[in-house]
Parts: C-alpha cells; sequence; structure tokens
C-alpha cells in the first residue's frame, strides 16, 4: 500500500509542478482547478503498483511533453 500512496503523492505534486510552470508560461490570469491531476496521481499510483516503479516518471513526462506541446500550440 505504501507503493501505491507514495507514488500517488509523486505524481499529484509532479503533475501540480508541469501544470503551474505550463500555466505561467501560457500568460493566463485565471483557471479553475485541475482536478484531472488527482486521475494523474491514480494512474501514477496503479501502473507503480501493478507494473513498475518506472511507470511515474514515464507519465510525468508524457504529461509534460503533452503541456508544452500545447503551450506551443497556443
Amino acid at each position: 500500500m505504501m507503493v501505491f500512496i507514495t507514488h500517488f503523492t509523486i505524481g499529484l505534486i509532479g503533475g501540480l509542478v508541469i501544470f503551474w510552470i505550463c500555466f505561467r508560461l501560457s500568460g493566463a490570469e485565471s483557471t479553475s482547478a485541475p482536478f484531472g491531476l488527482v486521475f494523474l496521481g491514480v494512474a501514477c499510483g496503479l501502473l507503480a503498483l501493478h507494473l513498475s516503479p518506472w511507470a511515474t516518471p514515464a507519465i510525468l513526462t508524457v504529461y509534460a511533453f503533452a503541456g508544452f506541446k500545447e503551450l506551443l500550440d497556443f
């Protein structure tokens, strides 16, 4: 259970940091709460528990690439 909680927390905080960086770089002035980050944390926790602990950095890397691609397309 500690594996899930650890990777959930890492995924949630890492996703929040990535979201905050992309939000600041976009120049937007307001946003709603990023509830999707909870799903990101759950995905990190479940995949780390059942697949591999390396799933968490892989998921966060994909999330960062998607965020920066959206920033460039904006």
